[in-house]
């Protein structure tokens, strides 16, 4: 845990134009996050950018306040280094983990890291790391709180809702942190209702037809304590949200992992696992070199899926 929200504050507020940006296939976390505390930094009159190396968002979170101003990938020059960077909700600055963003970085660029994942490097000038925190957004509500300076409804609501995908209505990743933050930022302005409706509530087409796929190939194994599911990658370009459908194979009696397996491109297939009980999916990943929590973790493993499956489920076998 590293956890020094005064070195942090100076880095924000001082200093020339900062660059705030998120991991590649940014999620509900990682915008909530870098939009509030974009939000906070125009507050304090300090010159940022937002830049994510995707080249497109998801639309399920466009209504979070700042949503349009986010530059996506090809929108910058990547010919001249920034001065400052924040990191959020990334624990290293690989460009496979930030992509594009990476080439930003120079011999003077100063970083600040901010995420509540460990990585395996040391990344960041200053960092603000804490495994045990339940999102990158809380952190983001902490170092505000450690500011003095206050909150708005539109800090509130980003950061609740980067709360509230996390551990999706918190049921994973320290739910009794996340509703304490969570509440305080319902005080502020934040409508749990309408976080929660503009989250989990609409889907497309698109969404439901790729679920039905994944749902058509699921298999259990381990006598049923583990199950496996996955999209190829023509179901990919569907551009389906996938966010949950891990989360219909972990529901399942008597699994305690579930692998959902993702092909983004061909030969390659990103991985989410999710676990209950005693299962370390982190420490699965980490194998893979992914990362998450013990019980919420991805990974990316070249090959088909049934080569990928038959890998992760010889380690998943070993912690069972």
């Amino acid at each position: 845990m590293k956890m020094n929200f005064q070195s942090a504050l100076n880095f924000l507020l001082s200093g020339d134009e900062l660059v705030l940006t998120t991991h590649v296939h940014a999620d509900g976390d990682g915008l909530g996050a870098v939009l509030g505390l974009s939000h906070w930094l125009a507050q304090q009159g300090r010159e940022h950018r937002i830049l994510v190396a995707d080249e497109t968002l998801d639309r399920k979170f466009r209504f979070l306040p700042g949503y349009d101003r986010i530059a996506l990938r090809g929108a910058w020059d990547t010919g001249s280094p920034v001065q400052r960077l924040v990191v959020v909700d990334a624990p290293t600055l690989s460009k496979e983990r930030v992509g594009d963003v990476a080439d930003l970085i120079g011999p003077a660029t100063q970083t600040l890291v901010i995420d509540h994942h460990l990585g395996e490097d040391e990344a960041g000038d200053v960092q603000v790391i804490d495994p045990d925190a339940s999102a990158a957004s809380e952190l983001i509500y902490l170092l505000i709180r450690a500011s003095n300076t206050g909150f708005t409804p539109e800090i509130a609501t980003c950061l609740y809702a980067g709360i509230a995908f996390d551990t999706k209505l918190f049921k994973h990743s320290h739910p009794e942190r996340a509703i304490c933050v969570a509440a305080q930022l319902v005080d502020h302005g934040a409508d749990p209702q309408q976080v929660a409706e503009d989250l989990f509530s609409h889907q497309t087409y698109e969404t439901v037809k790729t679920l039905g796929f994944a749902l058509s190939n699921m298999t259990l194994h381990e006598k049923g304590r583990v199950s496996a599911l996955y999209v190829d990658h023509q179901t990919m370009m569907m551009d389906g949200d996938l966010d949950g459908v891990v989360d219909h194979a972990m529901a399942i009696d008597g699994v305690e992992v579930a692998l959902f397996f993702k092909e983004y491109d061909p030969g390659q297939q990103r991985v989410s696992l999710r676990s209950r009980g005693n299962v370390d999916v982190n420490r699965i990943a980490r194998q893979f070199d992914g990362g998450g929590h013990m019980r919420a973790s991805g990974c990316l493993i070249e090959g088909t899926v049934d080569e990928a499956r038959a890998r992760l489920l010889f380690v998943v076998r070993e912690q069972l």
